[in-house]
């Protein structure tokens, strides 16, 4: 994988603040991505375009989104649009898994579980299932990370350890979407608003189990309804119908020709 030289800007410098503006005029650059929940402000953007910046935004939900050179909504969005340069909807989807290669694997009954909350499990979910599925000898736990590798090690074993289970246990992130590109049976439980949008987005088209936050003690009888082959099997062929309509790449080529311009 490529080497990419980066500085860190401080915490405490607020998002889109006039210090932010400050510390990123500072530096040599071409383009910009904001790959952050938020919103940008006008004067946000007219003083990166004075100095000829190219602005790429991923799930802003301000208007001023617009005035950027490109901008992607995947997660964060209450409409599907294309506008230009501008999309919404699950489809424009990049996430990790599309570098990772795995072997499909026939699943005809759920063994090996995956969980997985994200970096910042502000509710201690994994905690909460892992001490939970530890308990039921009929499941055994798959481990999310990998002792002693850097952080790109750490993303592989990550990735190979979750297409080797069963059954991913998640939050409605990236880490869903994820887990469905890699043809994973899910279930899923919110942890923020937009994350209930996408799951009840995906829970209509028949490929995530939702799992209500308050019912967390309904997990097993949740398991044991989507526990049975031919259920599995639909599950299956739901995702692989969902994966083929994803344009990923369409995404990244504008990303590549926004450098190049």
């Amino acid at each position: 994988y490529e080497k990419f030289k980066y500085k860190s800007i401080h915490y405490k410098i607020k998002d889109y603040s006039l210090n932010e503006l400050k510390e990123l005029k500072k530096n040599k650059f071409k383009v910009v991505i904001f790959d952050r929940l938020g919103k940008i402000n006008l004067r946000f953007v007219k003083e990166l375009k004075k100095d000829h910046k190219q602005i790429v935004c991923l799930d802003d939900e301000s208007k001023n989104k617009f005035l950027c050179d490109l901008s992607l909504n995947p997660l964060v969005y209450k409409k599907n649009y294309t506008k230009n340069n501008h999309f919404s909807g699950n489809k424009y989807n990049i996430f990790p898994t599309l570098l990772f290669k795995s072997r499909e694997r026939k699943i005809s009954k759920i063994k090996n579980i995956f969980i997985s909350f994200g970096g910042f499990d502000k509710n201690n979910y994994s905690r909460l299932f892992y001490n939970e599925i530890k308990k039921n000898k009929k499941f055994k736990l798959i481990s999310s990370s990998s002792k002693n590798a850097n952080k790109f090690q750490n993303m592989k074993a990550f990735f190979k350890n979750m297409s080797l289970s069963d059954l991913v246990i998640c939050s409605g992130g990236l880490t869903m979407f994820d887990a469905l590109n890699l043809n994973k049976t899910t279930i899923v439980i919110d942890q923020y608003k937009h994350q209930l949008r996408n799951i009840n987005r995906l829970q209509k088209k028949g490929i995530v189990n939702y799992l209500n936050k308050k019912n967390i003690n309904k997990l097993y009888s949740l398991i044991n309804k989507i526990n049975k082959k031919k259920k599995l099997e639909k599950f299956q062929k739901m995702i692989i119908r969902y994966k083929k309509a994803q344009r990923p790449m369409e995404i990244i080529k504008k990303i590549n020709k926004i450098y190049e311009n």
